[in-house]
């Protein structure tokens, strides 16, 4: 199945999403990446806020009769718009020209 496909597919199944922030704990990208599979974005004035995070598996289940998304925040991004563009267009690279990469050391 596709990227499209699944987004396709999670829009068909949710009605709503309902976000929730997750308690912010000090980790180091470079050994632990953090997991995304949804994100939202949203601009106020010239700020322009995107909160990444997880669906929660549980979301999922057929026993999620209202079909509401848990939306999990990990971690909320605020930048100027000139900061979003350049990461629309590193974004886009990424995924015209991507290969897998290791990680970035941060050199420890």
């Amino acid at each position: 199945m596709s990227d499209e496909e699944t987004a396709e597919r999670e829009k068909m199944f949710f009605r709503s999403i309902k976000k929730r922030i997750v308690p912010f704990e000090e980790d180091n990208p470079a050994i632990e990446p953090i997991f995304v599979n949804y994100s939202h974005g949203v601009a106020v004035g010239g700020a322009y806020y995107i909160d990444v995070g997880v669906i929660t598996l549980e979301s999922f289940s057929e026993e999620n009769k209202e079909r509401v998304a848990d939306f999990a925040v990990i971690h909320r991004l605020v930048m100027t718009k000139e900061a979003l563009l350049l990461l629309q267009e590193q974004i886009k690279n990424l995924l015209d020209h991507g290969e897998p990469r290791a990680p970035i050391s941060d050199g420890t």
